[in-house]
């Protein structure tokens, strides 16, 4: 009798020291929201962020463009349409809706600001 509550004890020892050691299952909470995009990772992007997609909206006055964009690993991005805002409303010359750009991220910190734009 003896031996087997022995065998228990250790048993449930052996499990709870495992436990301790494991790794967590659950993902991490969000850092980031935008809009209704949610991420998880940290942003780590070293040097220029670009990307492609096709222009949906163009407001030149406001100084907007809407991409529907691809994927951008560098940040974390999965492909959606965003409207960003030209740093400069002149990279917006001469673009319009149904354009293929190519357009490159002020940082990974403003994300929401477009720095070149360009047809391809």
């Amino acid at each position: 009798m003896k031996g087997k509550i022995f065998a228990v004890v250790v048993t449930g020892l052996f499990a709870l020291a495992t436990a301790a050691c494991s790794q967590p299952t659950t993902a991490p909470a969000a850092d980031a929201k935008m809009g209704e995009m949610t991420t998880t990772a940290t942003v780590q992007a070293t040097g220029p962020i670009r990307s492609t997609g096709v222009v949906t909206q163009v407001d030149a006055a406001a100084g907007t463009i809407t991409v529907n964009h691809e994927a951008i690993p560098a940040i974390n991005w999965p492909a959606m349409t965003m409207q960003f805002h030209a740093e400069n409303p002149a990279v917006l010359s001469g673009i319009a809706v149904g354009d293929h750009v190519s357009f490159e991220l002020k940082s990974a910190s403003e994300t929401d600001v477009v720095t070149i734009v360009q047809k391809q």
